[in-house]
């Protein structure tokens, strides 16, 4: 009886703390969605940087173009996450030319392959794609940093 009291005095005489000033754990979805981030990563690097990877050391050493510029151009074409997804994950799971967004890479380097990656693990890295900034390649920035230069600025 006396710690029902004690916990009772304890309470009232408490000082008010607004809800403000707490800081609540994420919500369980949100949890959730860094989780298969964070999964979207480990398997993007697993399956996709033998061939995009950032860390390239120059133009001359890739073997696919920079994940970075896809990223950009399936924004720029699909910028509502549905679309950006449904395109992209299309165009992998069945890569031809007529669906391709950049051309270039295409005589560069050909159609991509179709990787062996599970329908879920593609749609996880593609979501990871479209919610976080892929790191543009150092060379890439200094190519383009060159184009600036020689052109005086910003187009």
């Amino acid at each position: 009886m006396i710690s029902i009291l004690f916990l009772l005095q304890l309470l009232v005489n408490s000082p008010e703390v607004p809800a403000k000033d707490f800081e609540f754990p994420s919500s369980p979805i949100d949890i959730r969605e860094e989780l298969i981030s964070d999964e979207g990563l480990v398997l993007l690097q697993k399956h996709c940087y033998a061939c995009h990877n950032p860390k390239s050391k120059s133009h001359d050493e890739i073997i696919a173009p920079p994940l970075w510029g896809m990223e950009k151009h399936y924004l720029e074409a699909y910028p509502e996450k549905a679309d950006f997804e449904e395109a992209m994950i299309e165009f992998i799971q069945n890569p031809t030319e007529e669906k391709a967004l950049m051309k270039g890479p295409i005589n560069r380097f050909g159609l991509m392959p179709k990787p062996a990656v599970s329908n879920e693990d593609l749609q996880k890295i593609v979501s990871y794609i479209y919610a976080n900034e892929i790191e543009n390649p150092a060379w890439h920035i200094e190519k383009d940093n060159q184009k600036k230069n020689k052109s005086g600025g910003l187009r």
